[in-house]
């Protein structure tokens, strides 16, 4: 058997496959002592704090790049780190990224119908992200696209 990645949720047990409740800890505590508490009725947002420090830095026409050098991405986590990176930046901030080769398909990705996988660049284009090479990497300082 393959190793376990990331968290295992145990399978709801059959006894409360469609009702509301999780377990049959929350069930009992429900409909016994908990029984005037409201249950499942809020949902609260949350943000875990995390650091990001960036390759390389450059301020180009008062603007301040990031620059993040890439092999290539990891997996999904690591694509949506970015995403929340780019979130917190102001007006005057961006990422970019270099990649060795920015046309490399992502491993993780699934198939498109057409057999192909999405490749770095393509990622970085679809979620708004300049994206360059180690050839091109130059044109980050001379405000190039």
């Amino acid at each position: 058997m393959a190793a376990q990645r990331g968290r295992f949720f145990r399978p709801k047990p059959k006894a409360l496959q469609g009702t509301i409740y999780d377990s049959m800890t929350e069930k009992r505590l429900h409909e016994g002592s908990l029984s005037t508490c409201n249950f499942h009725t809020v949902k609260i947002g949350y943000t875990i704090e995390h650091k990001y420090e960036p390759d390389f830095i450059v301020n180009v026409d008062n603007k301040i790049i990031y620059i993040e050098v890439k092999g290539y991405f990891q997996d999904r986590a690591e694509t949506q780190k970015y995403n929340w990176i780019k979130k917190a930046l102001s007006d005057v901030e961006e990422l970019v990224f270099v990649f060795e080769k920015p046309d490399k398909p992502m491993h993780f990705q699934a198939k498109r119908k057409d057999g192909s996988k999405m490749t770095h660049r393509e990622w970085c284009v679809k979620q708004g992200f300049r994206v360059f090479s180690e050839e091109n990497a130059g044109q980050i300082i001379k405000g190039g696209v």
